[in-house]
């Protein structure tokens, strides 16, 4: 078994057990009523995706990047799932897996949250695009990073109309003030 294919497993055994660590972490935070809308699926059949594009049989072949960018591809995908873990810590109980609100949520606008909106997407994000990257196939990057965009996409434009309707003025406050969603000057 070559290293690359010991990184993939290696992810997505990292990427179930935080998963479910978060899940269970934050269960008793959810409530019924949810205008999630069906973006969680999205965002999960997003990242399913690209797990499949790391099968490099279903690309086809092209240069590859360079041996040693598997380990900035693993350093990456690294600090995305610390990263998440730290933002859904930073929540508590404000956390949680589908889009919802409650009148007990506050809005979280320090720590992490002081730099993006959505951290935790941030670190969701650099995991999988590390990972994607320790593929050595350009192709699979850029089609990762294109499916990442289009669900986070979706998730964010669910997740900001419900913030906005729960927290009104406050909420358009922070936007102005916390001007990215995801990266610093990018997006």
């Amino acid at each position: 078994m070559d290293l690359q294919t010991i990184f993939i497993y290696a992810f997505i055994f990292i990427f179930i057990g935080t998963e479910m660590w978060i899940k269970n972490k934050t269960k008793s935070n959810n409530v019924s009523d949810s205008a999630d809308r069906g973006s969680r699926y999205i965002i999960i059949g997003s990242v399913i995706c690209c797990l499949l594009l790391m099968n490099g049989q279903l690309l086809p072949s092209v240069p590859h990047l360079p041996n040693f960018t598997v380990y900035l591809g693993l350093l990456l995908s690294l600090a995305g799932f610390a990263l998440r873990l730290y933002a859904v810590s930073y929540l508590g109980k404000n956390f949680t897996l589908a889009v919802q609100t409650t009148d007990q949520q506050q809005l979280v606008d320090h720590g992490p949250y002081a730099v993006v909106r959505n951290p935790a997407y941030t670190g969701s994000i650099l995991s999988v695009l590390g990972l994607s990257i320790v593929s050595l196939n350009p192709l699979t990057i850029i089609l990762c990073l294109i499916l990442l965009v289009v669900g986070y996409s979706i998730r964010l434009k669910v997740e900001e109309k419900a913030l906005l309707n729960h927290f009104g003025n406050t909420y358009e406050i922070y936007c102005k003030k916390v001007k990215y969603r995801i990266f610093p000057f990018i997006w």
